[in-house]
């Protein structure tokens, strides 16, 4: 099923803080994003206001049962902003997480990753996901039971771009980067709500390509090809 989970909380080494609205979209087949821009951006910050974005196929994330209430997720990560920037001194391979739910839906993410290398101290860190109803344009909690509903991933990977649209619901996120490029101008980052009448409500816009990401959503089915600008999106996941 199709999930959409808003971050209430971030501890990092023992600090609580939350600068962003971030929201994390999980598709049916297991494909997902996470946009992670911040409330309040500083004049350093403005020219990339996000602390981080990443996305991933189903390929790029390996899941298993810890027990009744916890499930362990290592990413691998197919798209991360901080290396594409080349950001030094990142996490390498795989992020070890685990999930537990404890209240209402409600879910408790722990892990650490390990900037300097493994042989290194490493930093510890705690997320708490609320889940979302993705069919409202309000953020309104909802208590986690799974719902279906429309999900859909288009993905675009040529010599030129590599991107991914996902679609729960009425919500859409999605990021393009282009490859020839390592700094901010290569990135843009789309989440909208889609309205009843099929017009894109706009809730976080950037980069100079913005206009290639596709605006289609509805009647696709695997394989479909997705006009952006110029840019053919795939269609790898379509349930309705």
């Amino acid at each position: 099923m199709p999930a959409l989970s808003k971050r209430i909380a971030f501890e990092v080494n023992g600090s609580l803080l939350e600068e962003t609205c971030t929201i994390t979209s999980e598709s049916t087949d297991g494909h997902y994003i996470s946009l992670r821009p911040l409330l309040h951006p500083t004049e350093e910050q403005a020219a990339f206001p996000f602390e981080w974005a990443f996305a991933g196929t189903n390929k790029d994330i390996a899941v298993s049962t810890v027990s009744e209430d916890t499930v362990r997720q290592d990413f691998s990560f197919g798209f991360d902003c901080n290396k594409y920037l080349q950001i030094p001194n990142q996490h390498e391979g795989p992020v070890e997480t685990y999930w537990k739910t404890i209240h209402n839906g409600v879910r408790e993410e722990t892990g650490e990753i390990f900037p300097m290398g493994r042989d290194k101290a490493g930093v510890k860190f705690m997320e708490m996901w609320q889940p979302i109803d993705f069919n409202k344009r309000d953020l309104v909690i909802i208590d986690g039971v799974a719902r279906s509903g429309r999900s859909v991933t288009l993905q675009v990977n040529n010599n030129e771009y590599f991107g991914l649209v996902i679609v729960v619901g009425k919500w859409i996120q999605g990021f393009l980067s282009k490859k020839s490029e390592h700094t901010a101008n290569g990135l843009n980052f789309i989440r909208a709500y889609e309205t009843a009448q099929g017009d894109l409500d706009i809730v976080t816009k950037y980069g100079a390509e913005f206009n290639k990401f596709p605006t289609l959503y509805d009647a696709l089915k695997q394989g479909t090809l997705v006009d952006g600008n110029g840019i053919q999106w795939e269609t790898i996941e379509a349930h309705y």
